[in-house]
């Protein structure tokens, strides 16, 4: 760019803009920055609201009462309202995460190409979906009641099942009424049978799989659990290996036998067949290819996620390495390293550019 007959760098004028809009919005009336980050004000609100209840329903409660559902994670039991501090505590780093998310939406209203970068309801339920995690595990740390349990299973079970349905999406094209209608239809049929699944404790066969039994609960907390992260790795691998039946097939077995801690054998072999069957599924029915920048934000989610994966098995009653006096905790670092994970891959969704229609034949 030439200005007064001298060349100018186009960036030099956008470092300008920049520090100038920043300016203004610290100027603006609450009523327009309230405006403009409305979903994140809201979400600071509930936040503080939940805080509240949370100390004055405790008080009289979990607070004095025995406990209902120890975690059997090493930390010792502190008697208050916090029963497992570092554990507990921990839980911010998805509540942070998700109301990074939720202020660094767009300020206006435009749609986007990518709905993951719009100010539309999929970054809200992604960024609510991280809190969600937050603040249910805090509710289970922080309360050792078998609520408070049944709160983190039902956030673990809603943020990992948006991917998977925003994926599907993404790849047939799904109206938007039908995407919260599907999703939030599951969840919260999923949500009812788990909580009581979990309080009913239902033995459905007695001798399933290595002397174990197989209860109601297990069909939810293991098996829907394990699915939807299979059912992920299977996507993302159709996308990055544009349609390769090979390695849609070989990477969730690999991270099911790999990532499984301690489960039964059938329980391997019943996923495995599983990722297989619904593998071929989306391999002949392939939709629409979703064109993404893996690297470095899936990279890093990825490793954030398995680390913290390796790092979670140190984190129990009676592993070596527990030492339940010390503020360290493994697992309160397994909470950090996974919302670190949440955040990388809300930023890999950000990548999307275009998608293109794949045809079977093709890629064969």
């Amino acid at each position: 760019m030439w200005v007064n007959g001298e060349a100018q760098n186009p960036f030099d004028t956008q470092k300008e803009i920049l520090p100038a809009r920043r300016h203004v919005m610290a100027r603006a009336p609450f009523s327009v920055l309230f405006e403009q980050k409305r979903e994140f004000f809201i979400s600071v609100g509930v936040l503080l609201a939940l805080a509240v209840l949370y100390v004055l329903i405790g008080a009289s409660t979990w607070a004095v009462d025995p406990i209902e559902s120890a975690t059997r994670f090493c930390e010792n039991i502190s008697d208050g309202l916090i029963k497992e501090p570092s554990n507990t505590f921990s839980n911010l780093t998805y509540v942070i995460v998700g109301l990074v998310i939720l202020w660094n939406m767009p300020s206006n209203g435009e749609q986007a190409a990518n709905p993951m970068s719009d100010r539309g309801m999929y970054p809200v339920i992604f960024a609510v979906g991280s809190m969600y995690i937050g603040i249910g595990s805090f509710a289970m740390h922080g309360t050792n009641t078998n609520w408070g349990t049944s709160m983190d299973w039902t956030g673990m079970l809603f943020f990992i099942s948006f991917p998977v349905y925003y994926n599907l999406s993404r790849q047939y094209a799904w109206s938007d009424r039908f995407f919260v209608s599907l999703f939030f239809t599951v969840f919260l049929l999923t949500a009812v049978f788990d909580t009581y699944a979990a309080n009913n404790n239902h033995v459905l066969i007695e001798n399933f799989s290595d002397s174990r039994k197989l209860r109601l609960s297990h069909l939810t907390r293991d098996y829907l659990w394990s699915l939807y992260i299979g059912v992920w790795i299977i996507q993302e691998a159709k996308n990055l290996s544009k349609n390769q039946l090979s390695w849609m097939i070989a990477l969730p077995l690999i991270a099911c036998v790999t990532l499984s801690v301690g489960v039964p054998t059938m329980q391997i072999i019943i996923l495995c067949a599983m990722f297989i069957a619904i593998a071929l599924v989306l391999h002949f029915n392939p939709g629409q290819h979703l064109i993404r920048q893996a690297s470095p934000h899936l990279w890093l989610g990825l490793g954030s996620y398995i680390l913290g994966n390796v790092v979670w098995r140190f984190g129990h009653d009676g592993e070596a390495a527990c030492n339940p006096d010390t503020l360290f905790q493994y697992h309160a670092l397994w909470h950090v390293l996974t919302g670190m994970a949440v955040y990388f891959f809300y930023r890999y969704f950000m990548t999307e550019t275009s998608s293109l229609h794949l045809s079977t034949s093709a890629e064969e």
